[in-house]
């Protein structure tokens, strides 16, 4: 028995770079396929749970230039990562907190303030076919999402019509002085989403940077780098002092990950983000650590980065005291949204 659905939203006006996305295709790399998926999973956990949605439920992500979008039916909302000044009627809508909205409500945003990702999420079964294993938008395989590809104006996202998609604010009926209703609680500071002048990344350094001339690593660790306007879901292009490579004979290609720094011909560093290949042929000197990967797609074109070299057990570290904390902050988030059925 097929799920009847509904169109819930209509894209007015797409933003700069607005896909639907989850936690990523795993398990396909080995066949060519990139992971995709949401370039800040932090974020797009918390506006999934502030709504009463599973973690890794479908979500509209943003980058730099938000979306104008219009709801034809009650439901609740929430936005996180970096804020883009979202409104509706003109009035400036909450930041990290559970908003219901109503019918013929356009929501309209802005530009990215405090980062670079936005997440929007929304109560209820979004209703996107799952490609190996997920609904992530692989824009230069052109499959996932919408029709494999970035939103565009008139896009309709649907709905499932089995779905409760009002449970947090169920009762609420009136809209009083506002056109929505919000908790008086919220997320805020949402990990790394700082956007400070300059962002410090900590990275494991490869063989190949074992190669290095000390030289070489010196002027690596102690200069500052600059995002570039070339900066993509597929890797964070930097311009900065030139990183010279004693051996520049070709090298067979190596499997990347997201985090992996290549040292292209030019010297200029990438560090390879969602949207990457699978292998890559540019020498690889290290991968930023996975606890910061907020920080390191959150930087906006013109930021400054630093890199700070760590051990693997620092890393590991990193990762288990992040882990707790997003665990103690998943919890409780649940347990107000739940106060609210």
């Amino acid at each position: 028995m097929t799920n009847k659905k509904f169109a819930l939203i209509d894209t007015l006006n797409p933003g700069l770079f607005t896909t639907i996305q989850d936690k990523g295709r795993v398990g396909w790399q080995a066949h060519g396929v990139s992971v995709s998926g949401a370039a800040d999973l932090n974020s797009m956990m918390i506006a999934n749970l502030l709504v009463g949605n599973d973690g890794d439920a479908p979500i509209i992500e943003f980058v730099m230039l938000a979306p104008t979008l219009s709801f034809s039916r009650d439901c609740v909302i929430a936005t996180a990562g970096a804020n883009f000044s979202f409104t509706i009627d003109g009035i400036p809508l909450p930041h990290g907190r559970p908003v219901k909205i109503f019918a013929g409500t356009v929501l309209k945003g802005g530009r990215a303030s405090r980062g670079a990702y936005g997440y929007l999420g929304i109560s209820g079964g979004m209703c996107i076919d799952i490609v190996m294993g997920s609904v992530s938008t692989d824009t230069g395989s052109h499959f996932g999402g919408v029709a494999g590809r970035r939103l565009k104006t008139s896009d309709m996202i649907f709905f499932s019509e089995q779905f409760d998609s009002l449970s947090p604010f169920k009762d609420v009926k009136s809209r009083g002085d506002l056109p929505f209703v919000s908790t008086n609680w919220g997320v805020k500071d949402l990990f790394g989403v700082e956007a400070p002048e300059e962002m410090l990344l900590r990275f494991i350094p490869t063989k190949r940077w074992d190669g290095l001339s000390n030289q070489a690593r010196e002027g690596f660790l102690s200069n500052t780098y600059r995002v570039t306007n070339e900066s993509n879901r597929m890797g964070i292009r930097l311009v900065g002092e030139k990183i010279e490579l004693e051996q520049v004979e070709l090298q067979p290609s190596e499997p990347v990950v997201m985090g992996t720094i290549q040292v292209p011909p030019n010297g200029q560093p990438i560090v390879l983000s969602v949207d990457r290949q699978t292998i890559g042929g540019y020498p690889s000197i290290g991968t930023v650590i996975s606890v910061d990967r907020a920080n390191l797609v959150q930087t906006q074109p013109g930021s400054s980065i630093r890199f700070l070299e760590v051990s693997l057990a620092d890393a590991q570290r990193a990762l288990i005291q992040e882990n707790n904390a997003m665990k103690d902050l998943f919890r409780t988030i649940e347990s107000r949204v739940r106060e609210l059925n």
